[in-house]
């Protein structure tokens, strides 16, 4: 799973505990909406905190 699936699920769960829900592959990071992008925020920050590094995107880029 790509890293950015991998924080989108993770900002969709950030979502839903503040009582929101979005579609299945819905992208936070593309959105325009404040509270959305937040949630990908904290994602990467959950992210760098737990494997002590920012979220390697060439990594995704590499699979394609």
């Amino acid at each position: 799973m790509k890293i950015r699936d991998r924080l989108n699920n993770l900002a969709r769960e950030f979502y839903r505990q503040m009582g929101y829900a979005v579609r299945e592959g819905f992208d936070f990071s593309a959105s325009q909406h404040p509270q959305e992008l937040m949630c990908y925020r904290m994602a990467e920050i959950a992210y760098e905190e737990f494997t002590g590094d920012r979220p390697d995107y060439a990594e995704d880029e590499e699979d394609l």
